[in-house]
């Protein structure tokens, strides 16, 4: 892509801009980029992020899928088809898809529970997904685990972890082998906020810069870490400003635009198979339920700026409107991508229902390796 082109200005950041920083207002047109003691807001122009209609059409599919995908989980748990729990990234649709979206199909994605839309991108099967849900035998584990905590190996996608800070270090360790190899391919990787306050975030990007690996790590920032508000979770204003401590570049993005989000990514995936170490995103989003299915989160969510999110920056809405406002498609293939998603995710609840429950005498197999 045209850089100069799509940055249409940028200007030095100052201290002061993050006294107040606001995110849903501070982000609309701009991004932050950190590159050692030097911060700049740029000004972008969304219509400059496309380069085809072919990609947008495609984007539209992949993130329209993901939240199909995540009402069929969410509908057939209600249903009684889901043992425990289960876990939804509503409102993080664009970030997933945007980042995963960039990866060579043998790059590694190290994703979290909220990032159905990267394990879409990457080209895991949704029928593969929802059998996992459902513990059935068709399922990556063969119904021995459920939720997120899955990974596709075809796909070059690994399992998550529950203790989310410890997919920083696994990542490291596969972008450490990619570089030992000298595959030129690098790593992405997903973690919350509330991830970044664990101790592995800090050894296994601190590692990470040191060596120079390539691996790109997003931020997942979606407001709240569970119950905890973000003032209650790290001091400084914003999570980004990280980068400078691990020398390492760093850009905050509005996580709700996908096109951002998949420029940025390509940006930094760029970087990282160049060899110059990792890169650091806060992708900053809203997470538009509960922590999972069983939380009452109108108990610490500001329902009122939550609602604004909702209504001026939900990823899928808000995709719809600009594809259509900038004149790149049509209302009536809007709707026949939108069609074919909610027909794409039904299939394959109909294809998962039907896999078989795994037997008990076979739970035992192939969970250790000689």
């Amino acid at each position: 892509m045209d850089h100069q082109k799509i940055q249409k200005n940028k200007h030095r950041a100052l201290p002061s801009d993050f006294s107040d920083l606001n995110f849903f207002k501070d982000l609309e047109n701009h991004f932050l980029e950190v590159k050692d003691l030097e911060m700049s807001w740029i000004e972008f122009e969304t219509p400059n992020l496309i380069s085809n209609k072919e990609k947008a059409l495609r984007l539209h599919f992949l993130i329209t899928l993901t939240r199909t995908i995540e009402e069929e989980l969410d509908s057939a748990f209600r249903a009684g088809h889901i043992p425990g729990t289960a876990f939804f990234g509503r409102g993080n649709e664009g970030a997933s898809v945007g980042s995963a979206f960039c990866l060579k199909d043998d790059e590694w994605l190290v994703p979290m529970h909220r990032n159905c839309g990267s394990h879409i991108a990457k080209g895991h099967p949704p029928e593969s997904i929802m059998a996992h849900f459902f513990g059935r035998k068709d399922g990556p584990s063969e119904g021995r685990d459920g939720n997120f905590h899955m990974g596709y190996r075809p796909k070059n996608i690994t399992q998550l972890i529950s203790h989310i800070g410890t997919m920083v270090p696994i990542a490291t360790g596969l972008a450490w082998a990619e570089k030992y190899r000298k595959t030129n391919r690098a790593v992405l990787t997903h973690i919350g906020e509330g991830g970044t306050s664990s101790g592995d975030f800090h050894e296994g990007i601190n590692f990470a810069s040191v060596q120079k690996l390539p691996l790109v790590i997003i931020i997942d920032n979606n407001q709240y870490a569970y119950k905890t508000l973000l003032e209650k979770q790290y001091a400084c204003k914003s999570l980004v400003l990280k980068s400078t401590g691990y020398g390492i570049p760093g850009y905050l993005v509005d996580g709700t635009n996908i096109l951002l989000v998949n420029y940025i990514c390509e940006l930094a995936l760029e970087m990282a198979r160049k060899g110059e170490g990792p890169i650091l995103i806060e992708s900053i989003t809203m997470r538009a339920s509960g922590h999972s299915v069983y939380d009452k989160f109108s108990d610490y969510v500001d329902i009122e700026d939550m609602n604004l999110w909702l209504e001026k920056r939900d990823p899928i809405k808000r995709y719809d409107q600009f594809l259509i406002n900038s004149g790149i498609v049509t209302q009536k293939e809007i709707e026949d991508s939108h069609l074919k998603a909610n027909e794409r995710a039904s299939l394959a609840k109909d294809i998962a229902l039907k896999s078989p429950f795994p037997k008990a005498e076979g739970m035992e197999n192939e969970i250790f390796a000689d």
